[in-house]
């Protein structure tokens, strides 16, 4: 998934690539055109249309814990009105 870093305040913008190198050019940047300081409004963003986020596709831990107390309602109710 390519991410892209933007200086806004010399709108500059590197290649899209992966994330790191996109924070590598971000301080390669910093080192020679701000003598290493963090310019105002710099960003490293996904580019638009691209794929999404791999980890997007896993099922928070949080969701998992409420099915399992959701299932194991259920069951204690269908034992204890099912006698």
């Amino acid at each position: 998934m390519p991410y892209v870093y933007r200086c806004r305040r010399c709108r500059a913008s590197s290649p899209p690539g992966p994330r790191l190198e996109a924070e590598e050019y971000r301080q390669r940047h910093r080192d020679v055109e701000h003598g290493g300081l963090v310019p105002d409004g710099e960003a490293i963003e996904r580019v638009a249309g691209s794929t999404p986020d791999p980890d997007g596709r896993y099922v928070s831990s949080r969701a998992i814990v409420a099915l399992l107390v959701v299932l194991a309602v259920a069951s204690l109710l269908s034992r204890v009105l099912g006698r």
